[in-house]
């Protein structure tokens, strides 16, 4: 069986990018197709995968314009003729030996699954962890129920009891291997949308998966950067996520999800809320004064569907920290909150 890799770069740094690809080219099976896609990058990013490209047959490079994350992966599936796909983002890297181990752990089941899960470590500048696996190894989902299941861990896990924040992000792109014939027949892609398409796909892939598998394997390292997409200043975090929540409760519409998931995208609402405080109005970065800060936060906080999220959410399902983050929401103690997230943030990190 063949397995791709896609693999999108945008001012990417020279050291991550190679450490990305060598991990890739290095695995210790070796039937695969890799495609290096250069979405419109500035810097030398494309020249730097058109020389891997040189070096390795296995390896297709496609330059396009700048059309975000989502456009540069659905290129790379536009092109996959492997059996399998999986997503690799420009800074992270896998263990060489990733695809030997699913090879093997296929290569001894007949009822095949349409999506694998991995498990992974979350690489900071000085230190690395390793996640603790969501579920055991062998873990299927196949019946509604359980697949909803899965869905709903995407919008809690930040906020519920039993999310699990020392695992890496369940609902990531990464970590993962889809049946290439099950993305093609569902002709499924990744969403445009500006901020967390991974999870939009992952919600939409789970619903019409037959059958998903998790394998408790840390194979995948995320890299963890305080200036990265999910913790630079966002100007426009509202209308991001606006969008993004519009996303979500659009797919619950159309595919008939009754109250108790609706509650659930709710709990992502409150998330939203909390993300939005820290990418726009008390990130750093922000120079307004505080009054203004607090003020703007407010306003869009008393609008639809933040002001109908606190009303919404079953507050026993929280975590002990979510459930002090929704009084804080709750009472307008904006800034406390940021600061509690902060702090929080900076002794994970240590």
């Amino acid at each position: 069986m063949r397995v791709a890799f896609i693999v999108p770069f945008y001012k990417v740094e020279k050291e991550y990018i190679k450490q990305s690809i060598m991990s890739i080219i290095n695995q210790t099976y070796k039937d695969l197709e890799i495609i290096l896609v250069d979405d419109g990058s500035p810097d030398e990013c494309g020249a730097i995968c058109d020389k891997y490209a040189s070096m390795d047959e296995r390896i297709k490079v496609i330059h396009k314009k700048n059309g975000g994350l989502s456009d540069a992966r659905n290129s790379g599936i536009d092109i996959v003729t492997a059996d399998w796909i999986t997503f690799v983002d420009g800074d992270d890297w896998v263990d060489e030996n990733f695809i030997e181990q699913f090879i093997l752990y296929i290569s001894e089941r007949h009822d095949l699954a349409d999506i694998y899960y991995f498990s992974g470590y979350r690489n900071f500048p000085d230190k690395e962890v390793k996640g603790v696996p969501y579920f055991e190894t062998g873990r299927t989902f196949s019946t509604y129920e359980e697949r909803e299941f899965l869905q709903s861990m995407c919008l809690t896990n930040h906020v519920s009891k039993d999310g699990n924040r020392k695992g890496i992000t369940i609902s990531s792109a990464w970590a993962k291997i889809y049946k290439t014939d099950f993305i093609q027949q569902y002709k499924l892609k990744f969403p445009i949308v500006p901020y967390d398409e991974d999870s939009l796909f992952y919600v939409e892939s789970i619903e019409v998966a037959k059958k998903i598998e998790y394998i408790a394997i840390p194979v995948y390292h995320y890299r963890y950067t305080l200036g990265s997409i999910v913790n630079r200043y966002r100007p426009n975090a509202d209308m991001e996520q606006e969008i993004y929540l519009e996303y979500l409760f659009s797919f619950a519409k159309r595919c008939e999800k009754k109250e108790d998931f609706i509650k659930k995208i709710y709990m992502r609402v409150m998330t939203s809320m909390i993300l939005l405080i820290k990418l726009k109005y008390f990130n750093k970065n922000n120079k307004d004064s505080f009054l203004k800060k607090r003020g703007e936060c407010n306003k869009l906080f008393c609008t639809s569907p933040y002001k109908d999220a606190l009303n919404n959410i079953t507050i026993n399902q929280l975590g002990r920290n979510a459930k002090i983050k929704y009084f804080l929401l709750k009472f307008k103690f904006y800034y406390l909150l940021e600061l509690l997230r902060r702090k929080n943030s900076e002794n994970s990190i240590r």
